[in-house]
């Protein structure tokens, strides 16, 4: 079935396309990959289980920041789908290049700010009442992040056990309970595993209180 968010993706996808090929074409190939399948399946997946998460829980969610964002443009449409289009986003990337683009794309969206920073070594104010990450097999664990910011009301963590990919894939995990060890999460909402194009896709969604 066509996901009603997927012309939504296309359209910011078009429009960066077209930024790329007139100011950064090196970073064609990479912004090739950021519509891939496994985008798609694991950021609908992540929508679909926060909105469980919210409904059961009666959490309210006003604003997300979204560490390692990328672009942002299959992320940010399904959680509007999701969780409402009233949601402010705070994108987080570590490469400059990578955020220039999104703040192109986002450009008139007053509800999305795309941010430079390193989200494990960078001192950050999480604004946020939401905290997300899904792509947790490219950095240290984020025992130490979650630590230093209980208030918030959600994490949403994802990982993968693909450790093929040894020079990007540095802290991998085979189950949900693996990775919510390292987040140190003290509650669980929600877990699962999802296989993607031959890999498992590991969520876990929580709370520090």
């Amino acid at each position: 079935m066509f996901h009603p968010v997927l012309n939504q993706i296309y359209r910011l996808y078009h429009k960066g396309m077209v930024y790329v090929n007139h100011n950064h074409v090196y970073k064609f190939k990479d912004y090739s990959e950021c519509i891939f399948e496994t985008q798609i399946q694991s950021k609908n997946w992540l929508g679909e289980r926060l909105r469980g998460v919210v409904e059961h829980n009666k959490i309210d969610i006003q604003e997300i920041d979204i560490a390692a964002s990328w672009y942002g443009i299959v992320i940010v449409p399904f959680l509007k789908y999701y969780l409402g289009t009233h949601i402010k986003f705070n994108l987080y990337d570590v490469d400059w290049y990578t955020t220039e683009i999104a703040s192109h794309i986002f450009d008139d969206d007053d509800l999305v700010t795309v941010k430079t920073n390193d989200v494990v070594f960078d001192d950050i104010d999480f604004t946020g009442d939401t905290f997300i990450n899904c792509s947790c097999e490219h950095m240290f664990d984020m025992k130490e992040l979650t630590s230093m910011n209980t208030d918030k009301k959600v994490f949403a963590f994802q990982s993968n056990d693909n450790r093929n990919v040894q020079w990007m894939h540095i802290n991998c995990v085979d189950t949900p309970e693996e990775l919510a060890k390292q987040a140190g999460l003290k509650r669980i909402y929600d877990t699962g595993v999802r296989e993607i194009l031959r890999n498992k896709r590991i969520m876990v969604i929580g709370a520090m209180q």
